[in-house]
């Protein structure tokens, strides 16, 4: 007498007394075909679960047995995403769900045993009416970085920015935005942190989501503290940032003036609490007054360097520091200045009252290919050489591998007048030991007007094709508001991808110019849709 076990839709038979092959099989094959092979689940559906995410959703399934969930939501350019968790109650988020359609999403379960493949249907609302039109100009996809396109954009809003980042597809369709109108101010910068949550900042308050819009964390910095333009995720995960502080002032022109966007600090995340502060006019001449830096002080008197980006070398522990009114600056951990990348015009005493070390010796030297210095108007600034320029206004430095550095040259005020007007993405390469620094790429020069934004932009390594992604934010509404991301090849500066973002400045007072009152694109990352 044979006992045998028969597994089967993840239950066990047990069969008694058989006495040959023959009576085996014919019992075997009465539990294949006599059993129920559909897995019994339940799908319920969530779309915007948490109110500010309005292309996202959120299924709560649950089975009979175990599964593991695999979504694609259907179209042109499908989005997918697979789960490893294995539960009988799943809640699975979904991403890249199309504005104003009726949604067809593939839900795939499988479980031991089998899988169950269902196609559900969300409908979604238009995306608001203040949001761009997304022109693509060029694709070269086999040439291309992977992922989806995302946008720091912030609208107009009758003198207060309304901030919406959005992620579109290679097609120009919007597939993910965050509506954050809740902070009623500008914020950001938006960005993915490591561990796949998204981070904002406001004035005093940091923010984290994660991809369907859950606040995961909130937290409010120091009052005396007011961040401004630039969050930086460090190795460690805490964060470096640009503030002003209530208290920093300084001298200027026998006046005393509160200062704004000079100070960074080291946030520790686990401890919720400010650990570092560097003081940027320590090491620079804040009285130091140059046409550039008097045509874009956007603050007042105080805005006198405009720190609007940094990155991190964990190479040396040093920090690169972009000051659109002054140039690029690189300070030690320790907080010790290394150099200034700057025309050399008008620099004297470092310090808020003046008082400080002589900054001149840590000027860096604009070289040629051949390694010898330009002229004397070429390092004031005052002419640019055919294969060299400094950054303008710069934004958004990043360091490369071969420790080059690339930067956003806006270019307004080029040599200290509104003649020439072009944006570039470019490459510098610094010899801290002799204090010189070469130029060895550009990007942009020639498209003249054309990719010029005087204010905000960005560049980025992309790390897969090592192209460089470049983000002219701003293009002057001369005919038409607009800005553009550019995906560009360094070994060839051919264009591989080209996306035109069409503003529409809908919430403005145009008898009101300035701040708040146009929509701009602060940045762009290449990025992939997923939880």
């Amino acid at each position: 007498m044979y006992i045998v076990y028969i597994k089967y839709s993840n239950m066990y038979t047990k069969i008694y007394q058989i006495k040959n092959a023959l009576l085996y099989l014919v019992c075997l094959l009465f539990f294949i075909t006599g059993c129920n092979s559909k897995l019994d689940y339940t799908i319920e559906t969530t779309l915007n679960p948490n109110q500010i995410a309005p292309l996202t959703a959120m299924l709560n399934i649950t089975s009979e047995v175990p599964c593991q969930a695999t979504i694609k939501v259907l179209g042109d350019i499908p989005v997918e995403q697979s789960f490893k968790e294995s539960s009988t109650n799943l809640n699975i988020p979904v991403l890249g769900l199309y504005a104003n359609k009726l949604n067809k999403v593939e839900v795939t379960l499988n479980y031991d045993g089998g899988k169950q493949v269902e196609i559900i249907e969300i409908q979604t609302s238009e995306v608001p009416n203040f949001f761009p039109e997304i022109g693509i100009n060029k694709m070269e996809k086999e040439k291309m970085e992977p992922g989806m396109h995302a946008l720091d954009i912030h609208f107009a809003n009758f003198g207060k920015f309304r901030s919406a980042p959005i992620i579109f597809d290679d097609n120009g369709q919007i597939r993910w935005y965050l509506d954050l109108s809740f902070h009623k101010a500008m914020v950001g910068p938006f960005q993915k942190i490591k561990n796949g949550n998204i981070l904002v900042a406001g004035r005093n308050t940091i923010y984290e989501f994660d991809m369907i819009g859950k606040l995961v964390v909130m937290t409010k910095i120091n009052s005396n503290y007011g961040i401004h333009h630039d969050v930086l995720e460090l190795p460690n995960e805490d964060l470096l940032i640009c503030v002003g502080k209530r208290d920093g002032y300084i001298e200027k022109d026998g006046k005393t003036i509160l200062s704004d966007n000079d100070f960074m600090i080291h946030f520790d995340r686990r401890q919720s609490k400010i650990i570092k502060e560097w003081d940027l006019a320590k090491h620079l001449d804040v009285d130091r007054d140059v046409a550039i830096d008097k045509a874009q002080r956007v603050f007042g008197d105080g805005d006198w360097l405009h720190m609007n980006s940094l990155d991190f070398n964990g190479r040396d522990s040093t920090i690169i520091v972009s000051g659109r009114n002054q140039g690029l600056i690189k300070v030690t951990w320790d907080d010790k200045l290394k150099w200034i990348m700057a025309p050399k015009q008008k620099w004297g005493k470092s310090g808020r009252k003046g008082r400080g070390y002589n900054t001149k010796p840590y000027l860096l030297t604009a070289i040629n290919k051949e390694g010898k210095p330009y002229n004397k108007d070429v390092q004031n600034g005052i002419t640019s050489a055919k294969d060299f320029d400094f950054p303008w206004g710069p934004h958004a430095p990043y360091l490369l591998p071969n420790g080059n550095l690339i930067v956003f040259d806006n270019g307004p005020f080029r040599n200290y007048n509104n003649e020439t007007q072009y944006s570039r993405a470019v490459e510098y390469q610094v010899d801290e030991k002799n204090k010189t620094f070469k130029q060895v790429w550009e990007y942009g020069k020639d498209r003249g007007f054309n990719l010029f934004s005087p204010i905000v932009s960005d560049v980025d390594l992309l790390p897969y094709t090592k192209n460089i992604l470049v983000t002219s934010g701003f293009i002057s509404p001369r005919n038409v508001h607009r800005a553009k991301i550019v995906e560009v090849s360094p070994e060839n500066n051919k264009e591989v991808f080209e996306a035109t973002i069409f503003f529409k400045n809908t919430n403005r007072d145009i008898n009101n110019p300035g701040w708040g009152q146009a929509d701009v694109l602060y940045r762009s990352e290449r990025m992939e849709l997923k939880f």
